[in-house]
């Protein structure tokens, strides 16, 4: 009975103790790390996060990398996720019928860019998207559906949207076209994304404020515009500012395609397709392939100390017909 309990321990011991060494190497190890990494990245918004990407921000810490996941709305829903601590990404597939109904907080909420001093950049490579460098997004029309994924990210607390952040944004939506059955046409590597634009001349305008009528509005000391690629981001702006005691915003224009224009779109809006209300004016086209038709805004700040409505709308109204242009957009429809 000796002989067969020392045999029993020099068999379990070895296996305790291989035991021991396999825990400690998958918790301590840089590849047991990377191994409780994608464990978690399994479960983890619906298992939508790619790992190498997200790694870049998370470190792979699976506590302050992940820390929190939700699903809303239903079988119909969309996944909110944080990755790292200053980035929260939405994930959906959003039908093109759907329209925001300013009712409830929702998706199109969660789409809308966050704040920032740079307008939109087009991320080049081919794909549909933007960065401002405090929100991303990344649009993959479904060619097999009518719809289109979607992925952004809302930088919090400081964040910034850079590349390696549009890398993850980009990744991210061609994991959730392919799980959720969305035959799309992403882009090619993603280019080194372009110094932000600096303030410039209006006589210099030859991107996004190319035909603004500036001549004679001697408020405009400068611009800001993006003169990447056109066509190529669901989100564009063009802003007119002034310089005096502080370098102020005058208006401020945008343009948004696809899902961000559903994101703004209502079938039960002031004035229909075009309109004036107050300091925003607002115009429609429709473009190829998209059933939301697209938005183009002026919104003119607090710094406008004069009547500025008939120069707003011949703004607005040169900024439309350039971006429908670039894009192919017919119908376009002008406020009175």
């Amino acid at each position: 009975m000796t002989v067969i309990r020392r045999l029993a321990l020099y068999v379990v011991l070895p296996l305790a103790l291989a035991a021991v060494a396999g825990y400690g190497w998958y918790q301590f190890s840089d590849t047991g790390k990377r191994w409780r990494y994608e464990d978690r990245l399994a479960t983890y918004c619906q298992g939508l996060i790619p790992s190498e990407e997200s790694a870049v921000l998370t470190g792979y810490d699976t506590d302050k990398g992940l820390p929190n996941a939700v699903h809303h709305g239903g079988s119909d829903g969309y996944e909110l996720c944080w990755v790292g601590r200053r980035n929260a990404l939405t994930i959906a597939r959003i039908p093109a019928s759907a329209r925001d109904d300013d009712g409830r907080r929702g998706v199109f909420d969660q789409l809308r860019p966050s704040m920032s001093q740079t307008p939109p950049l087009p991320l080049g490579g081919g794909w549909q998207g933007y960065t401002n460098l405090k929100s991303a997004a990344v649009v993959l029309k479904c060619t097999n559906q009518d719809a289109s994924v979607v992925v952004s990210s809302a930088g919090a607390g400081g964040g910034v949207a850079d590349g390696a952040t549009t890398e993850l944004v980009a990744a991210t939506a061609v994991r959730a076209a392919d799980r959720w059955g969305c035959e799309a046409d992403p882009g090619g590597p993603l280019p080194k994304l372009p110094a932000p634009p600096e303030e410039k001349s209006p006589f210099e305008a030859e991107g996004t404020c190319a035909g603004i009528p500036m001549r004679d509005m001697d408020m405009i000391h400068w611009i800001k515009e993006t003169t990447s690629p056109a066509g190529t981001a669901p989100l564009e702006s063009c802003v007119l500012g002034e310089t005096k005691a502080h370098a102020e915003e005058l208006f401020v224009l945008d343009a948004r395609f696809g899902p961000l224009a559903q994101a703004r779109a209502s079938d039960a809006g002031p004035d229909g397709d075009a309109g004036h209300a107050g300091v925003y004016s607002w115009a429609t086209a429709k473009c190829p392939e998209a059933s939301a038709r697209a938005l183009f805004t002026i919104s003119t700040t607090e710094y406008v100390h004069e009547d500025a409505d008939t120069f707003a709308r011949s703004a607005l109204s040169a900024f439309a017909e350039r971006a429908s242009e670039q894009r192919g957009c017919t119908d376009l429809k002008l406020p009175g």
